[in-house]
């Protein structure tokens, strides 16, 4: 007997879990995959994310810890931190290219998932 086509929840997951196992996303840890997938979320809505916002923010743990992830995604060449031209003292949180392509391909596999044809 032949196994229908997965739905697409499960293809999505599968996409998700190839991109991921990808370097430099395979040594991420679940905490920085969280904070990484929080800063796509806030970059869609707007560009600039203050360090400052992202460190206050309870879900990334205390704010030394925040800062932490922060500089693991930088390590691992997914943020950079740009500095304020006005006050020197505020950072941005900025993508990299690097994550910039994993946000296309994220968008490219959903895209290809709603294209593929759905079997009852």
């Amino acid at each position: 007997m032949t196994r229908p086509p997965p739905p697409s929840f499960v293809r999505l997951l599968d996409m998700l879990n190839a991109i991921r196992q990808l370097s430099p996303f395979d040594t991420l840890n679940a905490d920085e995959g969280l904070l990484l997938d929080a800063l796509i979320v806030k970059w869609h809505e707007r560009d600039d994310i203050m360090v400052s916002e992202v460190m206050s923010d309870a879900r990334f743990g205390s704010q030394p810890t925040a800062y932490r992830r922060i500089i693991a995604l930088r390590d691992k060449g997914l943020v950079c931190l740009r500095t304020d031209s006005k006050d020197k003292r505020v950072k941005f949180v900025e993508p990299t290219k690097l994550a910039r392509d994993y946000m296309a391909s994220i968008s490219e596999g959903i895209a290809a998932l709603g294209q593929s044809p759905r079997t009852v």
